[in-house]
């Protein structure tokens, strides 16, 4: 009688979302780690251009991302004022939320 029904049977997110409903989700340490770092690397990728939106935790990675690219001896030269002109966004970013005179 499979041959009547000629539609495959999968799965839908709806039906998925009905069986784990009230389960919890088992993550270990390191899958947890992994998602995290990816979430924030979406969030400094969303926040190029948004500086005044982002998060703390997301200024603070990108800076920390601009300031190694300048530090950096592989970052071409070309690349070196936009870099500089992103540091100083952002860091003009936390010195107004913060009232940090420099």
């Amino acid at each position: 009688m499979r041959a009547l029904d000629s539609q495959p049977t999968a799965v839908t997110h709806d039906d998925a979302r009905d069986t784990a409903a009230g389960k919890p989700i088992d993550t270990s340490a390191a899958q947890r780690q992994r998602a995290y770092r990816l979430r924030r690397k979406r969030a400094a990728i969303d926040a190029i251009g948004e500086e005044a939106s982002a998060s703390r935790v997301t200024l603070l990675t990108m800076l920390g991302h601009d300031l190694a690219a300048l530090e950096a001896r592989s970052t071409p030269a070309t690349m070196t004022p936009a870099i500089r002109n992103s540091a100083k966004r952002i860091l003009n970013v936390i010195a107004t939320r913060y009232d940090i005179e420099l």
